[in-house]
């Protein structure tokens, strides 16, 4: 089965006009001339697209095909059932094939992920994507790559509303950073879980903090929840917990100000502390896999990822055996963090994609050196422990970090792993480094950006 055909490139200038037709109506319609957040619109979605059809064609004619490759075969076989079997097809996409069915068969016998939900998830999206673009491999990774960056550009709104005086840094953290537009831009789990995430934080923004209640809003927070438990659940675990921080401290200013603002701010802490517990052995008791089962998960993968990189292209590091104890967490906790968030060293680099990976987290690294030793230590304090945002962004980056750093491995497979923290960390740096250096502020900064858009 082939991947980019020719057909690929007769149809890509006819969607790239398509998407691009409507993206400029969009842009017209909520950002008009002036607006604070226009200049980024066109550019973050070219960037989207690019790196889609960059990593789709690096992939397919440098490695011959990918994980991209693997969910676009699944999505073909998917649609290779529409028309001559509807019901197989219904039943594939809704993940209840009859392996008794001869056509239901023949056609599992070609998918090696059915079982995977997270990996056929993707390639049910794909699949549906296809139905749109006669099921081919650059134009479902460019469709893809759409659908992550308008989660972004809800992250990036929800961002832009609370530093009206910092959308520029804003934008490059979360719209412009070299691996989330890359790895989270073709058809991945991680560009799923990159919408989703986006989706989530904009949603929880108005719903909880700007109290604006809207029935869409709703939905696409459940939407976006259900996203991330099927395709990568950790990532929600561990989100999911720095959002209500977030929330409670949020609640804890606004009403720290006012008579008896304590007293109700502990109240509800209480409260949701109380349904936290509850909502959390809920979901234990309906979940069969213990702790134990999940030491043993991130065993496997790092042994198997470790296995593969030596046994390929060298591009393993090796932090040691995972001592779940607390004394082994600790130890581990900032080799992990640092793996992820400043590796691969520019020297580790072993081919042109390691070097690429590099580049970006040398940057990262110098950027956080800056803060460290241009500003000082005590007022950068002061200002993390004043801003619920800053407070969320570090705690869900030093979880993921230390996640992923431990369960890794293999430098080619981090880079795409660590996307969901890229945003979170550099809106970190961002602000923390300018927040006392404001950028020029437009008519529009200064009043509320978000109006325009058809969600608030």
């Amino acid at each position: 089965m082939e991947g980019i055909t020719a057909l690929d490139y007769i149809l890509l200038p006819f969607y790239l006009w398509l998407i691009y037709r409507v993206a400029y109506y969009y842009r017209d319609k909520f950002y008009p001339e002036g607006h604070a957040y226009r200049p980024y619109f066109i550019p973050g979605l070219t960037a989207k697209i690019f790196g889609a059809i960059f990593i789709s064609m690096f992939y397919w004619y440098y490695y011959g095909g990918g994980d991209s490759y693997t969910f676009f075969v699944h999505s073909r076989v998917i649609n290779s059932t529409f028309l001559s079997a509807p019901d197989t097809w219904l039943r594939l996409m809704t993940h209840q094939a009859d392996d008794q069915n001869l056509t239901d068969s023949m056609a599992l016998s070609q998918m090696y992920w059915y079982n995977d939900v997270a990996s056929y998830t993707v390639a049910r999206v794909g699949a549906f994507l296809g139905l749109f673009c006669f099921t081919q491999y650059l134009i479902i990774n460019v469709l893809v790559a759409v659908i992550s960056f308008n989660g972004i550009w809800l992250l990036f709104i929800c961002f832009a509303q609370q530093y009206t005086h910092l959308i520029k840094k804003i934008a490059i953290a979360i719209l412009f950073m070299p691996g989330p537009t890359v790895w989270g831009s073709g058809l991945y789990k991680d560009s799923l879980c990159m919408f989703a995430i986006g989706c989530l934080c904009y949603s929880a923004y108005i719903l909880f903090e700007k109290k604006n209640f809207r029935f869409i809003l709703i939905v696409l927070l459940i939407i976006s929840i259900l996203l991330l438990v099927f395709i990568k659940a950790y990532i929600i675990a561990m989100l999911l917990p720095a959002m209500i921080l977030k929330i409670i401290l949020v609640y804890k200013k606004k009403t720290s100000a006012r008579f008896g603002g304590r007293v109700k701010f502990y109240i509800l802490l209480g409260i949701m502390s109380i349904g936290a517990v509850f909502a959390a052995k809920k979901i234990i008791s309906s979940i069969t896999i213990t702790p134990e089962d999940v030491i043993e998960t991130i065993q496997h993968q790092k042994d198997y990822l470790l296995r593969v990189s030596l046994a390929q292209d060298g591009s393993a590091y090796n932090l040691g055996d995972f001592d779940p104890s607390i004394n082994g967490i600790l130890k581990m906790f900032i080799p992990a963090v640092n793996v992820t968030l400043f590796r691969p060293y520019p020297w580790e680099s072993k081919s042109l994609i390691q070097l690429f990976n590099s580049s970006e987290s040398t940057g990262v690294l110098l950027l956080t050196l800056y803060l460290l030793f241009t500003r000082n230590p005590f007022k950068t304090l002061k200002n993390i422990y004043t801003d619920p945002n800053l407070i969320m962004c570090l705690t869900f980056t030093l979880l993921f970090a230390f996640i992923v750093g431990v369960s890794t491995y293999n430098f080619g497979s981090l880079s795409r792993y660590k996307i969901p923290c890229t945003p979170f960390y550099m809106l970190f740096l961002m602000i923390l480094i300018f927040k006392d250096k404001p950028e020029a502020k437009t008519l529009e900064t200064l009043e509320e950006p978000a109006l325009n858009h058809p969600l608030t």
